[in-house]
């Protein structure tokens, strides 16, 4: 929608003559979608397309040249046809020639295409040179992947040519080619993939990585240059209005046009202006993305799949639906179809959008208006997904209605519903300021109703545009959020998890996926075989001695969470928490999970969940002092040191200065980094801020720090127990028949178990079992017994408590301690 009001007061006083309703059209053989001269666009498909190819065509060369079981497969099957179809496919794989050959011919002959011509040509060389190289890196000469664009027949070469420069060019004039004559050039490739691998010009997996190239060249060309939209000309929207029966004058483009809808403007017969939407191939495509991205970052989001009429369709039944529910909304005047199947929807317009008005225009009664509405909205179950200024209207006469339903779902959840409410109390908030939105909202839909949707106010329930906007001011989300719980009278709320996707979680993914393939590929080159032999020859007696020490792990742990509190308590309960912990570090592996078990279990006997925190935090760190005393008693005294190296143990390990100055430097440059910028500092003072309140109940769990007893509990206890697992692991990899020194074993179990701490991944799985591994072989260990000893350590130390932490589970339950 355009910032621009058009009311009935600004047309003529005379009443305008209607458009004279248009003659049938002549029969004409339309080649092109859009006109020579409309605007070209980088496109987002583009570059997904090409991303996605590039991936698919690695996966390709790397199993290439095969042939592979499916080459041999699809091979067999296709060698019985030809006798079948005779020289069907010898026509058929001709065809990759004539056509885009015909598709060259036009772009020269038709007027103002010399700039698809310019694309078809340079789409050529960029395919050919992605297919030399795929070619290069599975064994193909250069002369035998030129020879293979006139061949038509074997010997097989990855991948292939010929299809890849006719995919190259006949994707590449794609969007540029009305609808029929597109889906003649997606035809003509099937069969000519078809006929390649029946001819034996090329196997199932060269002609799969063919394709895949001449869209990585055709991609590559639209992103330098751009592609038409396929939009419609004023002519098309002007003749599809009159068979729509819809008469219109003074027709133009809105100066703002949304991805992948086109918007005109224009002024009816009587007056009224209108607001013209066309959903063409950029539509259905934007769609597919923003909802694709949107269901993989957001929970509850699903894709949304659709022809353009489907589009269409949807948003003027859910127009239609929330005007007979009595929500305020933008008129709809007319449906229906364009010239090449593109839909259209024509709005009754009069009003100005909110965004576009100044705060002193903005009357009290219009936004009150927008809450009631999406209060409505609510009840009937719709949820309007993007809610901006823009898609929200204020009418001359001062009142208020929802214009946009291009994302709107009918029978949405909850969590869409008030997802919706935050936005559109950042969206007035943008507007009006943010104490005059708070206040028009508590005083419209009540303290409650506005307290359920707080905990949606965050980034992830932001359409993009309102995000844009909100970081022009000198204002955040958090800002209003503390504004809105002052207005309210709640106190702060969790906000609701929303992101399936964080470049955070995608960082951890693909450190996982590192450490994952690193262990893989250690225990594949010893060999699975091997460690299974490893384990059928290990000795039985060591095994139960493990088993059966693992459980007295907690018994110290539980000393030492004793010591971290000044408050009375029964040895039993605390033993019971550090089993359940046990049990909780498996089924949910993360810290918040284990915090949230200590606060209640602290909570339930009396301590503040400020001083839980604390008593968690004092044992944590306790444990952490425990370990760094350790490693630099056993390296100091030369009790042990670990061959990195890889050539044995007692050569020690030399620490590297540069580096860690380096590593130093680093972080020093990131601290001084978020200070000066205002964002990161503004959250390190609300963080400092945080933490200030919480001293106050902190500081009296700090008090066990001055009782000797309690420190002797809590150093003593963590000792004890990063001893017995020590010990664990001693007798582990006693049963594969090796040993090591108590000074040893504790030095490989606390520089294993600190570098699986500070990895971001839950329960150090595959990170824990890399660090033993690599921990027992800087000890000498051979590589297959190392990797069988660290696998049967993690097994009884970590997978194998939560059995009996579960029955600790349950007793605290039944005991109210959860």
């Amino acid at each position: 929608m355009e910032d621009v009001e058009v009311t009935p007061e600004q047309a003529p006083a005379k009443e305008p003559k209607p458009r004279p309703r248009a003659e049938p059209r002549r029969l004409r053989i339309r080649i092109f979608s859009s006109a020579s001269d409309a605007p070209r666009a980088r496109r987002p498909t583009d570059a997904v397309l090409l991303v996605a190819t590039l991936i698919g065509i690695a996966i390709c060369t790397i199993a290439a040249p095969g042939p592979t079981a499916l080459d041999t497969a699809i091979g067999n099957l296709l060698k019985e046809l030809p006798g079948l179809f005779g020289g069907f496919w010898e026509v058929a794989y001709d065809l990759l020639i004539v056509w885009p050959l015909l598709l060259v011919v036009a772009s020269l002959a038709a007027h103002g295409r010399k700039h698809l011509f310019r694309d078809m040509v340079l789409a050529t060389p960029i395919s050919f040179a992605l297919a030399a190289l795929a070619g290069l890196l599975a064994g193909t000469d250069l002369s035998a992947s030129l020879d293979q664009i006139l061949a038509s027949g074997s010997p097989p070469v990855y991948p292939g040519v010929r299809l890849a420069i006719a995919t190259a060019l006949i994707a590449t004039a794609c969007p540029h080619m009305v609808h029929a004559l597109r889906r003649v050039g997606m035809w003509i490739l099937v069969l000519g993939a078809l006929a390649g691998a029946a001819l034996g010009v090329s196997a199932s997996l060269g002609v799969a990585a063919g394709i895949l190239v001449g869209l990585a060249g055709a991609a590559t060309v639209h992103l330098i240059f751009g592609s038409p939209g396929g939009r419609l000309t004023l002519e098309e929207v002007s003749t599809a209005l009159d068979e729509l029966g819809v008469a219109t004058r003074d027709l133009r483009a809105a100066p703002l046009q949304p991805r992948g809808v086109q918007i005109w403007l224009g002024v009816a017969g009587d007056g009224r202006p209108l607001v013209v939407k066309v959903f063409g191939r950029d539509a259905h495509q934007g769609q597919l993305i923003a909802s694709t991205w949107s269901s993989l970052r957001r929970r509850g989001e699903t894709v949304r799949l659709g022809t353009t009429w489907q589009q269409a369709e949807s948003e003027a039944f859910v127009s239609l639906f929330a005007e007979r529910g009595g929500v305020p909304v933008l008129p709809l005047v007319a449906a229906g179809t364009a010239v090449e199947g593109d839909a259209l929807l024509v709005i009754n317009a009069a009003g100005r959008p909110l965004a576009s008005m100044a705060v002193e225009e903005i009357d009290d009664r219009a936004i009150e208006e927008l809450w009631r509405a999406f209060d409505r909205l609510g009840r009937l179950g719709v949820a309007i997904g993007r809610v901006d200024g823009y898609g929200l209207f204020v009418r001359p006469d001062g009142s208020a209605a929802v214009g946009e339903f291009g994302d709107a779902v009918v029978a949405a959840d909850r969590a869409a519903i008030l997802a919706d409410k935050a936005q559109l109390l950042v969206s007035t908030a943008l507007v009006v300021g943010q104490e005059r939105a708070v206040s028009i909202a508590t005083r419209t839909i009540g303290n409650a109703a506005l307290e359920d949707a707080l905990p949606y106010l965050q980034h992830a329930a932001l359409d993009p545009a309102v995000w844009r906007a909100l970081k022009d001011r000198d204002w955040d989300l958090e800002d209003l959020r503390v504004k809105a719980e002052q207005a309210t009278g709640s106190a702060p709320k969790e906000l609701e998890q929303l992101r399936r996707v964080t470049w955070g979680s995608l960082l951890k993914l693909l450190l996982i996926g590192a450490v994952a393939y690193a262990l893989f590929s250690a225990i594949g080159a010893v060999g699975f075989e091997a460690i299974l032999e490893e384990f059928k020859s290990a000795s039985k007696g060591w095994l139960i001695a493990a088993i059966i020490l693992s459980p007295f792990v907690q018994v110290p742990q539980a000393l030492a969470t004793l010591g971290a509190t000044l408050r009375p308590m029964r040895y039993w309960p605390v033993l019971m928490l550090q089993y359940g912990i046990q049990f909780i570090a498996l089924a949910v592996p993360s810290s918040a999970a284990r915090i949230a078990l200590e606060i209640r279990f602290f909570e339930r006997v009396g301590v503040h969940a400020a001083g839980a925190v604390t008593i968690g935090m004092i044992d944590s760190f306790s444990t952490f002092c425990i370990q760094i005393l350790l490693i630099l008693v056993i390296i100091i005294s030369g009790l042990a040191s670990l061959d990195l190296s890889g050539s044995g143990a007692g050569s020690g390990s030399a620490i590297d200065w540069e580096n860690l100055l380096i590593a130093l430097g680093l972080v020093l440059i990131a601290f001084m980094v978020a200070l000066l910028v205002p964002r990161f500092r503004n959250m390190f003072k609300r963080f400092i801020h945080g933490l200030r309140e919480k001293a106050a109940d902190g500081r009296a769990a700090l008090e066990v720090l001055r009782k000797p007893r309690k420190l002797l509990f809590l150093l003593g206890g963590n000792l004890i127990a990063q001893v017995l697992l020590a010990l664990i692991l001693g007798m582990s990899l006693e049963a594969f028949g090796y040993s090591a020194t108590l000074a040893q074993l504790v030095l490989v179990n606390t520089f294993a178990s600190l570098f699986a701490g500070f990895m971001p991944v839950p329960g150090g799985v595959g990170v824990a079992e890399a660090a033993y591994t690599a921990g027992l072989v800087a000890l000498g260990i051979p590589q297959d017994s190392a990797t069988s000893t660290a696998l049967l350590f993690r097994f009884v130390t970590f997978y194998l408590p939560p059995a009996w932490g579960t029955f600790a589970m349950r007793w605290m339950k039944e005991n109210r301690y959860l």
